[in-house]
């Protein structure tokens, strides 16, 4: 009991030290002066002050102590952070030069990162050095492999370029080739063309000569009558057929006297031929002659015959026959010998016709379509 009443009086006390302590600081911080007491309370408020003096001080040591040490902790927990900063730093920049292919970006990028606590000066300025470095070292580096990996570019870009000559090649070998096709083509189809017309006009074109070489009007007919008159009466047939071309023929046809009235040779009518085979009679026809080196357009007297083939039988069984003609010696050695030209010859000295170049022509048509071939 007498031990709880001891700490029960030295807590009393000392709540009583520190009240008064506190009122003497609360007067003194209001300026007014603490309240004069006696001898003993004096003493014991000048006992009181002064332990609440020293407890003061020792709190605030204590206070101080502890402010110490909490700004210690807060100086080391500020520094670890600076230093893991600047050894993330420092890794970061050996990474970059460990990499030479890595591009100034890349280098760049990796250096202007920066923590978010700030380090200290020492710290970053070393590490700022350290950075410049990795930034040379990586931008001198990563520069020659840009320009070392430059040709690995260029490849597929001579590729491309190369494929692109190569389509453009096969694009002009294309057309060229189309080109000359077409071209190939296009001469064809003309020659073709040109010759279908060709082919066109021949066969449009109206025939004047027969398998043989001789006109197209002389007939099979005209050719084997001639040459049966030669047989029976002597007169030459190419004599005979170089008539019928010269007095009838007009181009690819005969004259109308011999197409109508089928008189071959322009045998004028004299009335003693009246009632002869094959004879039909006179008929009236305009023809030129030629008088004393004059040409004359006069009317005549043709024989119109029934056939040509009547024709041609009368001329060697009648016409020949008279006397002017069979007793020409001219025409008689034609007869003898077989010859064409020289009764053409026989027939102008005779007076068959009054052209003085009669003979001639005869001959110039036998040349041309070789018309002595039929005198044998």
């Amino acid at each position: 009991m007498s031990a709880q009443r001891q700490s029960r009086a030295g807590t009393a006390r000392m709540s009583a030290t520190t009240g008064g302590g506190r009122s003497a600081a609360a007067s003194k911080a209001a300026g007014s002066p603490a309240p004069k007491r006696g001898g003993a309370a004096s003493k014991a408020a000048a006992g009181r002050a002064s332990s609440g003096k020293a407890s003061q001080a020792g709190s605030s040591s204590g206070r101080a102590s502890s402010g110490k040490a909490s700004r210690g902790r807060a100086g080391a927990s500020a520094k670890a952070p600076a230093t893991k900063a600047a050894a993330s730093k420092l890794r970061a920049s050996k990474a970059a030069s460990a990499k030479p292919a890595a591009s100034k970006t890349t280098g760049a990028k990796a250096s202007a990162s920066k923590p978010a606590s700030k380090a200290p000066s020492k710290t970053t300025a070393s590490s700022a050095r350290q950075t410049a470095r990795s930034k040379t070292s990586g931008g001198a580096k990563g520069a020659s492999a840009a320009k070392k990996a430059q040709p690995a570019k260029a490849a597929p870009e001579r590729t491309r370029s190369s494929g692109g000559f190569v389509r453009r090649g096969v694009r002009a070998f294309t057309r060229s080739y189309l080109v000359r096709f077409a071209t190939v083509l296009f001469v064809i189809v003309a020659a073709a063309f040109i010759a279908a017309s060709a082919f066109s006009a021949q066969s449009n074109a109206p025939v004047t000569q027969r398998a043989d070489g001789l006109p197209v009007y002389i007939t099979d007919e005209m050719i084997d009558t001639a040459r049966a008159m030669q047989h029976e009466y002597g007169h030459p047939a190419g004599c005979t057929i170089a008539q019928i071309i010269q007095e009838s023929g007009q181009g690819s046809a005969l004259s109308v006297l011999a197409e109508r009235d089928n008189n071959l040779f322009g045998m004028k009518w004299v009335d003693a031929f009246a009632g002869k085979h094959g004879v039909v009679g006179p008929v009236q026809w305009g023809t030129n002659e030629e008088y004393d080196g004059k040409t004359v357009a006069i009317k005549d007297s043709f024989i119109r015959f029934e056939s040509k083939k009547a024709c041609i039988e009368f001329r060697s069984s009648v016409f020949l026959q008279s006397s002017t003609y069979a007793d020409n010696p001219t025409i008689r050695r034609a007869v003898e010998t077989r010859n064409s030209a020289l009764m053409a010859w026989g027939l102008q000295d005779a007076g068959w016709a009054t052209d003085s170049a009669y003979a001639e022509h005869l001959v110039t048509v036998m040349d041309r379509y070789d018309l002595y071939r039929f005198d044998s």
